[in-house]
C-alpha cells in the first residue's frame, strides 16, 4: 500500500527589481515631463514676469502722432511745432529732417542698397504715403462742419456790417454838426465878453 505523497505549496518566484540608478553629480539630470518648460505650464514667478513685462510701442507710432499734430497745426494756422529731439536733427538723409535732400538720399540708396532692400524701402514709402493721404482726408472730413459754420458766420457778419452803413453815415453827420456848433460857440464867447465887462469892473463914462 502506497502512502499519499505530501505536496508542499510552491512559492511564486519573486520579480526581479531593477536597481534605482543613483544620479551622478557630473551628469546633468534631464528635465522631468512634469516640469513647467516641457508641459507649457509656467511657474508663478514666470507668470508674474510674463504679465508685468512692458510692451514696447511700434516705432512708427510716435512718427504718425507727430505728423498728425503738425497737420492739425497747419490746418488752424498755428505753424508747425518744434521738431522732436534727435541726435542728428540736420541730417540730410533723414526723411523727417528739415535739411533732407531727396537727390542725395536717392543716389545713396540706389548705390549702396541691394534689390531686396530697395523693394522693402519702396513698400515702406508707399505705406507712409497712404497713411499721410488718409490723415489728410480725415482732417478735411472731420472739420468740414466747422468750415461750413465759419463760412456762415462770416456771411452773417458781412450782412450786419452792410446794414450798419446807414447808421454810421447818420452818426457822422451828427458829429459834424456838433463840431460846427462847438466852433461857433467858441467864436461868440470872446466877442460877448468884450461887449459886457465882468461885474465889479469900473465903468467908463463918456
Amino acid at each position: 500500500m502506497s502512502l499519499p505523497s505530501s505536496s508542499t505549496p510552491s512559492t511564486p518566484p519573486r520579480p526581479k527589481s531593477n536597481p534605482i540608478p543613483v544620479p551622478s553629480p557630473l551628469r546633468p539630470t534631464s528635465p522631468s515631463p512634469l516640469s513647467g518648460h516641457s508641459s507649457g505650464i509656467l511657474s508663478p514667478r514666470q507668470a508674474s514676469q510674463t504679465i508685468t513685462s512692458p510692451s514696447t510701442p511700434p516705432p512708427g507710432l510716435d512718427r504718425s502722432k507727430t505728423r498728425a499734430r503738425d497737420l492739425l497745426r497747419k490746418h488752424y494756422g498755428l505753424g508747425v511745432g518744434p521738431p522732436p529731439p534727435s541726435g542728428r536733427p540736420m541730417d540730410p538723409m533723414d526723411l523727417d529732417s528739415p535739411a533732407f535732400e531727396a537727390k542725395a538720399y536717392y543716389e545713396q540708396l540706389i548705390t549702396t542698397s541691394s534689390l531686396t532692400t530697395l523693394l522693402k524701402k519702396e513698400n515702406e514709402l508707399l505705406a507712409d504715403m497712404r497713411q499721410l493721404d488718409s490723415e489728410r482726408q480725415s482732417l478735411v472730413y472731420n472739420h468740414h462742419h466747422e468750415l461750413i459754420a465759419a463760412t456762415d458766420t462770416i456771411s452773417a457778419m458781412k450782412t450786419r456790417a452792410e446794414s450798419l452803413d446807414a447808421d454810421l453815415d447818420l452818426l457822422k453827420v451828427a458829429f459834424s454838426e456838433i463840431s460846427r456848433l462847438s466852433a461857433e460857440v467858441a467864436i461868440e464867447q470872446p466877442s460877448s465878453s468884450a461887449h459886457h465887462p465882468p461885474p465889479g469892473s469900473p465903468r467908463l463914462h463918456d
